[in-house]
C-alpha cells in the first residue's frame, strides 16, 4: 500500500489546479448557455432534439473537459516526479478515455429521444386519441 505521504502533496497541488481549471472552465460553459437554451426550447416547443444542436453541445463538453483534464494533469507534473507522475499520467490517460466513451454513449441520446418524443407527441398519438382509442390500440368506452 503506497504511502499516504507521498500523495498529500498532489492532493494539494491537484486542488489548486482544479480550482484555476474550474474557473476557466466555468467560463467556457457560461459562453454555451444559448446553445443550451436553443437545445431547451425546441425540445419543450417541438418534442425533438435537434441532433446538430446536441452535437455542438457535445463538441463544447468535450473540447473544455479534455483541456481541464490537460490542465490539471499538466500542473500536477510540473511539481511532481516518479511514481507520483507515472499514477498522474495514467490516471490522465485513463480520464480522457472514460470522456470519450460516456460522449460516445450520450451521442446516442439524441435518436432515443427523439423515438420516444415521437411516441409520446406523435401525429400517431394524435390521431389515437381522435379515434377514441388508447395506447393499446383498442377503443376506450
Amino acid at each position: 500500500m503506497p504511502d499516504a505521504g507521498r500523495f498529500s502533496e498532489l492532493g494539494e497541488q491537484g486542488s489548486r489546479a482544479v480550482m484555476e481549471a474550474a474557473a476557466v472552465l466555468e467560463r467556457e460553459l457560461a459562453a454555451g448557455i444559448s446553445d443550451a437554451k436553443a437545445a431547451t426550447e425546441r425540445l419543450t416547443t417541438e418534442h425533438r432534439v435537434d441532433q446538430e444542436e446536441f452535437d455542438r453541445l457535445v463538441r463544447r463538453v468535450s473540447e473544455n473537459t479534455h483541456q481541464l483534464i490537460d490542465a490539471v494533469s499538466e500542473r500536477v507534473l510540473a511539481t511532481t516526479t516518479g511514481e507520483v507522475s507515472e499514477h498522474t499520467e495514467r490516471l490522465t490517460a485513463n480520464a480522457h478515455d472514460v470522456l470519450d466513451l460516456l460522449l460516445r454513449l450520450g451521442s446516442l441520446a439524441p435518436g432515443l429521444a427523439n423515438r420516444g418524443l415521437q411516441d409520446a407527441f406523435g401525429p400517431q398519438r394524435a390521431a389515437r386519441a381522435d379515434d377514441g382509442a388508447g395506447p393499446d390500440q383498442r377503443p376506450q368506452g
